[in-house]
């Protein structure tokens, strides 16, 4: 998965990451983002579904999973916008929290 979470969205939300490891927070909720995702697309797929996506994560190159994943769920970027903000709200809720660590 793409970074989708970065710097400027944080700025978005009041969030000063002087210094702060940017690429460590970001990396972490890149791949918060990512199980979140993981896990919406795997509530939405039948048994064979799941079984031929985990099959295809084996061998499979990202951008063949990623094609995959967007012929196969109609609902994809949806999921992600919808898990961005759930992400974002959480992070904004702790925004004070994370300013006095800096």
């Amino acid at each position: 998965m793409d970074q989708y979470i970065t710097e400027n969205n944080l700025k978005a939300f009041g969030i000063n990451l002087e210094g702060q490891d940017k690429t460590s927070l970001l990396a972490h909720l890149n791949e918060t983002l990512q199980e979140r995702v993981g896990t919406e697309i795997a509530a939405l797929l039948d048994d064979t579904k799941l079984k031929e996506l985990l099959d295809m994560q084996e061998t499979a190159t990202g951008e063949e999973v990623g094609n995959w994943l967007v012929q196969n769920v109609p609902e994809l970027q949806q999921i992600v916008e919808d898990e961005i903000d759930i992400l974002m709200g959480e992070l904004a809720d702790s925004t004070d929290t994370i300013n006095k660590a800096a």
